[in-house]
């Protein structure tokens, strides 16, 4: 989750896929191998996680970023921290487009935590959804070793966290999302409301997070996001745009 293009390091790792620049930034590795050895599940945890992590991104920002190029705005991507940017210019301010590139992050995952699942289920296993306990297949079960691991962070970080990031919290995908279409239908205070809304919806989220899921890094990430809704609400009032 980035909120502007960090500036380059000389340890950026830059590369292409197809005619889209991708700027890796180390502040990514960091983060990432910070929530690995969290995991308390041993080096090689760390790196399935941080595999994972870099692969589900990638896919997360691509779909924004082919999004963008097929309205012939060209992207480059980022990644920093616990997330990336797709970064474009777009030469119009029509709504639908930056409501399909919004989604287009979270579908895009969505697409390989379905490849993912279909795949587990065609070798004859079974997989449980990670944070809704659901078990598909009548198979053994693939969280065994170091695929079932590997498996299990990517259609977490997939499904799961796209699910959330289509939450109507800024700066998620959802929160975009959200006030695209107030601003179709509550043009003069539409920053207001989807303010409003990201702040109850990220309150919710974090004490859900803590009571039912019991994890305090949820709690904590939604609370930060919740006091920064609370801080941009403030800003939009002084301004008289809420």
């Amino acid at each position: 989750m980035v909120l502007a293009e960090p500036p380059r390091s000389r340890f950026d790792v830059e590369f292409k896929v197809g005619s889209i620049p991708v700027r890796i930034h180390p502040f990514f590795w960091l983060a990432a191998l910070f929530l690995g050895f969290a995991l308390r599940g041993g080096a090689m945890n760390v790196v399935l996680w941080t595999a994972a992590m870099l692969v589900s991104i990638l896919v997360h920002e691509f779909g924004h970023a082919l999004v963008a190029k097929a309205y012939g705005w060209p992207p480059h991507v980022v990644l920093h921290g616990m997330g990336g940017l797709a970064i474009y210019t777009p030469t119009h301010r029509k709504k639908m487009p930056r409501a399909l590139i919004a989604f287009s992050g979270p579908g895009a995952g969505f697409i390989l935590g379905s490849l993912i699942l279909g795949a587990v289920l065609l070798s004859g296993h079974s997989v449980t959804i990670p944070g809704f306990g659901w078990t598909l297949g009548e198979g053994p079960p693939i969280s065994q070793g170091r695929a079932g691991a590997f498996i299990y962070y990517l259609l977490f970080m997939n499904i799961l966290w796209g699910i959330i990031n289509l939450a109507p919290i800024q700066p998620l995908d959802g929160g975009a999302i959200a006030q695209t279409i107030l601003e179709k239908f509550r043009p003069r205070d539409a920053l207001g409301l989807s303010l409003k809304i990201s702040l109850g919806a990220a309150v919710a989220l974090a004490a859900f997070g803590m009571i039912v899921w019991k994890s305090t890094f949820m709690a904590i990430m939604f609370g930060i996001l919740a006091f920064e809704s609370w801080q941009l609400l403030q800003q939009a009032k002084q301004h008289g745009w809420a």
